[in-house]
Formats: C-alpha cells, sequence, structure tokens
C-alpha cells in the first residue's frame, strides 16, 4: 500500500476525473462515490467505491481526487 493512512480514505467521497463503468456497464461521472476501501491487486492501487445507488466498482488513484 501507499504511505497514504487507509482508514482517513475509508468512508470518504471523492470526484470522478473521468467518466468510469461501473460493475454493471452504467457510464458514471458526475457522481462523487464513497471510497469502502484500499486495495492493492498485482502492485496496482485501486479503491472500491459505491455509488450512491449502490453500484459499486474499483478506480484507480488517478482517475478520482479524494475530498
Amino acid at each position: 500500500m501507499s504511505g497514504l493512512n487507509t482508514e482517513k480514505l475509508v468512508g470518504r467521497h471523492c470526484k470522478l476525473q473521468k467518466p468510469v463503468r461501473d460493475h454493471d456497464g452504467r457510464s458514471r461521472f458526475s457522481e462523487q462515490p464513497r471510497i469502502l476501501r484500499e486495495v492493492n491487486n498485482l502492485d496496482r492501487r485501486m479503491y472500491l467505491v459505491q455509488f450512491d445507488d449502490g453500484a459499486t466498482t474499483f478506480l484507480f488513484p488517478d482517475e478520482v481526487v479524494i475530498q
């Protein structure tokens, strides 16, 4: 994981930098999903985020701005 404190990220909202697709294939952009957890997979840091309607997806740190 990175030097960021994971506990401080969980529960925070983020702003999408570009349109992304959730697991159901819906395009998202103007929403501000909540970070559920930070994961490290194959040396890649990602955030599992949840949108207001309950849909989730994984995003890379360069796709969001933490608020």
